[in-house]
């Protein structure tokens, strides 16, 4: 085998074993929120019941803000489990989708009177949202802490507090099934903390949990 022969080997492994994590890591997120959902079910019922009182276009606001975070966090999950790869400014995604949110949500408190300005961001549910993400990630950070089984990070810490992040993201978006609010400043506030508070968990247990 000469040395392009053995270079074009080596990048198809390569592409193999990503692939391969991309799948598991696809399939743990899958696969915890599909336990997350079973158990908000059976608190709250049949899920998408609260889209009546806040329309579509809330709730797509809602789901798109959660995928975009799932997605962007899993993706610099994938490159925390391989050792000798850079996050270079792929950093920068985290920014993306809260900033988007931080705008509209700084125009909706714009336009509100000062006395109303609290009750956009606390809503009447900001409790039971965070409490009901923080619970919905345990399923899912559990599932992605197996996929690294074959996984190889180095940065345990790191790792750890993205999978947290990916966690709380993916258990946003189950809970974004059931939310009854409609201001982009609860948005913005709750689902967030939801996403940081698993991601700091993750950070302290991934030197633990991650070591292979």
């Amino acid at each position: 085998m000469n040395t392009d022969e053995l270079i074009r080997t080596l990048a198809e492994d390569t592409r193999r074993v990503t692939d391969a994590g991309a799948w598991r890591v696809a399939g743990a997120l899958i696969a915890g929120g599909f336990v997350a959902l079973l158990a908000i079910d059976a608190l709250f019922g049949p899920p998408l019941r609260a889209v009546a009182a806040t329309g579509v276009m809330v709730f797509a606001v809602k789901l798109a803000y959660a995928v975009s975070m799932t997605a962007v966090v899993a993706s610099l999950l994938l490159v925390a489990g391989r050792p000798g790869q850079r996050f270079g400014l792929r950093y920068l995604w985290l920014l993306a989708p809260p900033l988007e949110v931080a705008a509209a949500a700084a125009m909706e408190l714009g336009i509100a009177s000062p006395h109303a300005r609290a009750a956009l961001v606390l809503g009447s549910t900001w409790q039971t949202s965070l409490i009901s993400v923080v619970a919905m990630s345990v399923p899912v950070f559990a599932a992605l802490i197996w996929s690294f089984r074959r996984l190889a990070p180095t940065r345990l810490r790191l790792a750890g507090c993205l999978a947290g992040l990916c966690s709380g993201a993916m258990a946003s978006l189950v809970y974004a099934l059931y939310c009854t609010e409609t201001a982009l400043s609860f948005l913005l506030v709750w689902y967030s903390l939801g996403m940081v508070v698993p991601g700091i968990a993750g950070a302290l247990l991934g030197p633990r949990v991650l070591r292979w």
